[in-house]
Order: C-alpha cells, then structure tokens, then sequence
C-alpha cells in the first residue's frame, strides 16, 4: 500500500479521541488516525448504500475492499441490503417480457 503524506489541522476534541486510542491500542497517532479515518469511511460508504445512493460495487470501492467483505460489513452493520420491493418487481416484469 503507498502511503502519501497530508496535512490537516485537526480540532482538540478530535486529538482526544486519537490519544485515547492511542492508550487504549497500544498504538502511535499516526496508526490510530489511518484506524479512525477507516472506521470513518466505512460508516459513511454503510450509510450512502443503506439510502441506496450508491451500489455494493461502490461501496466496497470506496472502502478498498471486495464486494464479499463489504456485504460482511453490511451485515454487521445490520444491513441487509438497499433494494425496494418495487424495484424487484420492476425487474421481474423486465425479465418475464424478454
């Protein structure tokens, strides 16, 4: 994985959340910020899919992962998946007219 440097100013009340990781973890901040920007990223990509925004494939993309992981996340996260009842039996109808 390459790894490019940022810059970024960060609020006091966000820099106590990393050092309590960093206690907590055993880890150094930079280890505990990537952690914490995942789990951020995850949650957001959770929440663009449950609202049916974006697909599974864009989820996983956005969480660098494959698509069988991304519906384990989704799981775990209580998602079952974005799909509405009308739009399945759209796609039945399409299906039964070919």
């Amino acid at each position: 994985m390459t790894t490019i440097a940022k810059t970024t100013r960060l609020p006091e009340q966000l820099l106590k959340g990393i050092k309590y990781r960093t206690q907590r973890e055993g880890t150094d901040e930079s280890t505990a910020l990537r952690q914490l920007l995942t789990l951020g990223i995850q949650e957001y990509a959770i929440k663009l899919y449950k609202a049916g925004l974006i697909s599974l494939r864009e989820a996983a993309h956005i969480c660098n992962t494959t698509t069988r992981d991304m519906l384990d996340l989704l799981l775990d996260h209580g998602v079952k998946g974005n799909i509405q009842y009308a739009t399945q039996k759209q796609s039945l109808e399409i299906i039964r007219n070919l």
